[in-house]
């Protein structure tokens, strides 16, 4: 019986995907980080679902069940009066005050389901669930490389099919994650899946993303004195990236603007947006002065323009701060010119995202370019190295 070419791909694909998490299991053994999951969410009750593997549940550091959990066994958790109600089916097994999953095989995933959560988020690895703030808080305790893998998934998957792309985003990944590791420590965890950690949405899924983090194992990035380096990144830099000073008020000196024209006509490089004189004008009367209402002066905040990035427009002894503006109007950049039309303000913008470090879209079009993942790196970011983290973590 032969197979048909769809279902061959199909199994050469799963066939890839086992193959690099063997390899990043593998070289991966003994760094672990926890991450807080479903951060944002509220969850009183959830349904933990066995999807691969085994695991043993403990509850309050004794063993619960007598025997491992299996694969598509489902436990449904429940807040209640700061504990949490543990059910299999409708069997209630317990009150607890915190329960752990932990894998006993190879391969060990589990699903978490909730009213507010669809689909469901399949994780690797081991879980612990608490209370806190009258909800459910839930710690996935995963290895470094299988993180940084589904970190890359869930910040760039659809933007490019190319390994040499991936890998740059595992380094970032990697770098960042090791750079802030104490981030949540008084939670008793490393970081979370908010969008001021890294988004982080399951396990990765991807044999490519596998493949690149795999390829720059224990990769990071780190400046002139051999530090970790900030890895801040942003969809399109609108053909020159700002400086980390005009954006955070705090000067780095592997952050600073430069021209970018690998980012120039990509699908985020411009943008414009009409916004209602009145509002516009608005803006500057109540956090300036009510002299912006006059017509002496609407002329001047209604004509601006940016032929490179201003992070500072002086009007008079007034500093605007472009990036003010962007958080105020929910703007794509800081790096946009302003125009009269009619009752309204024209603004024609340049990029998306704050503008510092790493335009994605850039490094998209240098790897289409021939260029390597090291070569983009420096790039973007001036006077840094990509070494091993073994080879600096005792300096």
């Amino acid at each position: 019986m032969y197979l048909s070419n769809a279902m061959f791909m199909k199994k050469a694909k799963i066939f890839i995907v086992l193959f690099f998490i063997f390899l990043i299991d593998y070289q991966a053994i003994g760094m672990n980080i926890k991450v807080r999951v479903l951060a944002d969410n509220r969850l009183k009750t959830t349904v933990v679902t066995i999807v691969s593997g085994t695991y043993s549940v403990i509850g309050d550091n004794v063993k619960i069940f007598s025997t491992d959990l299996l694969v598509n066994s489902a436990v449904t958790l429940t807040y209640i009066d700061d504990k949490i109600r543990l059910e299999q089916g409708l069997e209630f097994i317990g009150i607890y005050s915190e329960i752990e999953f932990i894998g006993t095989k190879y391969n060990n995933i589990f699903s978490l389901k909730a009213p507010d959560i669809s689909p469901a988020r399949i994780y690797e690895e081991n879980l612990s669930v608490s209370v806190s703030g009258g909800n459910l808080v839930f710690i996935n305790t995963i290895s470094l490389e299988k993180y940084v893998s589904a970190v890359v998934q869930s910040e760039v998957f659809g933007s490019s099919d190319d390994v040499e792309f991936f890998k740059i985003q595992a380094i970032a990944a990697r770098t960042y994650c090791l750079a802030n590791l104490n981030r949540h420590l008084a939670q008793k965890h490393n970081l979370c899946d908010g969008v001021h950690c890294q988004s982080y949405k399951g396990r990765c899924t991807q044999a490519d993303i596998l493949r690149g983090t795999y390829e720059t194992f224990n990769d990071v990035v780190v400046d002139s004195n051999n530090r970790l380096i900030s890895t801040a990144y942003h969809s399109n830099s609108g053909g020159m990236t700002e400086s980390a000073g005009n954006v955070w008020l705090r000067d780095i000196s592997y952050l600073q603007s430069i021209v970018d024209t690998f980012s120039i006509g990509a699908r985020n490089y411009e943008w414009e947006l009409t916004i209602p004189l009145k509002q516009w004008t608005d803006y500057f009367v109540i956090n300036f002065d009510s002299k912006y209402a006059q017509p002496a002066y609407l002329e001047k905040i209604t004509k601006f323009e940016q032929p490179y990035r201003i992070a500072k427009w002086v009007i008079d002894a007034d500093t605007i701060l472009t990036k003010d503006i962007r958080a105020h109007f929910k703007l794509r950049s800081a790096y946009f010119s302003v125009y009269p039309k009619g009752d309204n303000v024209l603004l024609k913008g340049k990029g998306y995202g704050h503008g510092v470090g790493l335009s994605q879209e850039g490094a998209i079009a240098m790897v289409k370019h021939g260029y390597s993942c090291i070569e983009i790196l420096c790039f973007y970011y001036r006077d840094i190295k990509v070494v091993k983290y073994t080879d600096i973590i005792n300096l």
